[in-house]
């Protein structure tokens, strides 16, 4: 069933997806500046994600995990339905902050659920399957703007929402035995203060990326085609390390793990910013994307062992929160400094250095 929990999350994260790699279309359509539409991408992003400790309360307490799954995943992908419809930026924002609750609702129910077993390779998978839907989907919804237009978004939805009815039958009737215990904040809360550092961390120079890798394509007179691509390459790529990272983690320990993640996320994203050819970039983001996506499973399985009766939980605090924190600083950021593109991508680059530093030397971990 653990498979069958980490298909849902490709859907999930693969309708989720769409937003980004049409930031041109939807700042042209909606007639809004690049400072505005990354910010308050961010900012939506970051509210609907710090609801995952909540839901990750709620469902440490229910047993039915199998309808919630199954409800929430096809809601969202319906909703996702009306993205190419909405012609004013209040109704799209609306819309988006709706389909981002549900896919933040999903995350930590679903991660609880391949965590079951309390077997690693289970949350990688978990976790690679969302990458993967998530890196497909920029390459994949650019070329479905370009050859049908996505105000005919309801061809692809309302096909694909049968085919996760049909798989929900297995799950649909499972039940889980309810483990959940009341926790304190120092006792137990407190012992994920290093991973929501790095996993906050992480979320604002990935926000920054991923929101600005179509607009700077855009800028350079490349087509959306090509912003989509791009970042699908660099999703792509983390599909492998985000596994392997949890294999390296099994191996030795959460501090060596997150400094290669770190550390490569810093040089790569400083590789993009200075060297002058194209595709050089293209590949130093490649690269970036890769060491980012390396420290993404491995920080739930160290959450889930931390917490092991409260998994939900720690998977909401460890994907949810922190990655709304994450979120919260690149939205203010983008406020602020969101029209210097270059001066965005400098920004999200050195940040992973200083965290790690601070993480090594600063924080003590239990």
């Amino acid at each position: 069933m653990e498979l069958l929990g980490a298909i849902f999350h490709f859907f999930a994260d693969f309708f989720n997806a769409f937003v980004k790699p049409l930031a041109p279309h939807f700042i042209d359509k909606l007639g809004i500046d690049n400072k505005t539409f990354a910010s308050f991408i961010a900012l939506l992003g970051g509210i609907t994600s710090i609801f995952q400790v909540f839901f990750g309360m709620y469902f440490d307490k229910i047993k039915r995990d199998g309808i919630y799954i199954t409800v929430i995943v096809v809601l969202e992908v319906f909703l996702v339905s009306f993205l190419g419809i909405v012609k004013s930026a209040i109704l799209f924002f609306s819309l988006v902050v709706v389909i981002r609750l549900l896919n933040s609702m999903f995350h930590p129910l679903g991660a609880s659920f391949a965590g079951r077993r309390s077997k690693g390779k289970h949350v990688a998978l978990f976790s690679v399957a969302g990458t993967l839907g998530a890196g497909i989907a920029p390459v994949f919804i650019t070329f479905y703007q370009e050859k049908i237009g996505i105000e005919k978004l309801y061809f692809l939805t309302l096909f694909f929402i049968p085919v996760l009815l049909l798989l929900s039958l297995k799950i649909f009737s499972y039940e889980k035995p309810v483990e959940a215990k009341k926790l304190s904040f120092k006792g137990d809360i407190f012992k994920l203060w290093p991973i929501f550092l790095i996993v906050a961390s992480r979320s604002f120079s990935m926000d920054i990326f991923h929101t600005y890798i179509p607009i700077y394509m855009n800028e350079v007179g490349k087509s959306l085609v090509v912003g989509g691509s791009i970042l699908t390459f660099g999703m792509m790529f983390g599909v492998f390390t985000n596994f392997f990272g949890t294999i390296v983690l099994e191996k030795t320990n959460d501090k060596f793990t997150n400094t290669i993640g770190f550390v490569g996320m810093g040089i790569f994203g400083l590789l993009f910013v200075f060297v002058p050819n194209l595709w050089l970039k293209v590949v130093s983001f490649v690269l970036f994307d890769g060491f980012s996506f390396f420290t993404m499973s491995s920080n739930i399985v160290s959450a889930q062992k931390l917490l092991p009766n409260n998994k939900a939980l720690a998977s909401g605090i460890s994907m949810g929160f922190s990655w709304a924190i994450g979120s919260f600083l690149s939205s203010g950021y983008a406020a602020i400094f969101g029209n210097n593109t270059i001066f965005m991508f400098l920004s999200a680059s050195v940040f992973p250095l200083l965290t790690i530093l601070i993480y090594n030397f600063g924080v003590k971990s239990k």
